[in-house]
């Protein structure tokens, strides 16, 4: 989904046409932030499982035979509802642009796999997978411009917990692949150093756990106003408003 941010992307992406086959660009002008978008990116997809990888991210090498093996529950107790990649950054020479590795990355990415693998929590850098079926019965991601991954996986893991209470006898979690991660774009930890980004990022999940809406995270985090959007109504209450008028 090309939201506006990046220039040149068909190019980019047809050089790569041979190894990701059947794809499409779909440009995304109604603005709102990541929810919104990424719920665009989820409706103009037709496939049966569905992939969100950010633009700093990249999916490992053989992703897809990942999440084949991921939503087969051949074996297990347990069906996954979701799926994604064990967290890396990506610290490679063409990653880092040339220049000095930053201090304790490594103790970010071990820190962050020991709560994801712990406790079913990716982040959204981590790539998550939902079957299309699940993503669309939880109305997709909710309508925010952050911490909608924060969200999605909340939702997910609701849903886990109350099959049973309803009576089904279907088991489902999250499910962490283990093995070769997603990389994301150390340029956060470059910019900022590692403890002042950690630090941050504990403080918005803790104010926004605490009560504090999106759009005020979002000023206080870039200092500006959330990205304006098209109709301030959600997709939900757009699609309400034509039944009845209907």
């Amino acid at each position: 989904v090309d939201a506006g941010r990046v220039q040149n992307l068909d190019p980019a992406v047809n050089s790569h046409k041979d190894q990701w086959g059947q794809f499409k660009t779909s440009i995304f002008k109604a603005g709102g932030g990541r929810g919104p978008c990424l719920n665009y990116g989820a409706s103009e997809a037709s496939g049966r499982i569905l992939t969100f990888c950010h633009s700093d991210s990249r999916l490992p090498k053989d992703w897809d035979v990942s999440l084949i093996e991921a939503f087969d529950d051949k074996g297990r107790k347990t069906r996954s509802n979701s799926c994604a990649f064990s967290f890396g950054i990506d610290t490679s020479p063409e990653g880092l642009n040339g220049g000095p590795r930053p201090p304790g990355i490594k103790a970010i990415e071990t820190t962050a796999n020991l709560r994801t693998h712990l406790y079913s929590l990716p982040y959204g850098d981590q790539c998550i997978s939902v079957p299309s079926d699940i993503f669309h019965f939880l109305g997709g991601f909710p309508d925010q411009c952050l911490m909608e991954d924060y969200e999605l996986v909340a939702l997910l893991r609701k849903r886990s917990v109350l099959l049973p209470k309803l009576g089904i006898s279907d088991r489902e979690q999250v499910y962490i692949i283990g093995g070769q991660p997603a990389l994301c774009s150390p340029r956060r930890w470059v910019k900022f150093g590692t403890l002042y980004v950690t630090w941050m990022n504990s403080k918005f999940v803790s104010l926004y756990a605490g009560g504090l809406c999106p759009d005020d995270l979002f000023r206080l985090y870039y200092g500006g106003s959330p990205p304006k959007r098209d109709n301030e109504l959600s997709p939900w209450e757009i699609e309400l408003e034509a039944m009845l008028q209907d």
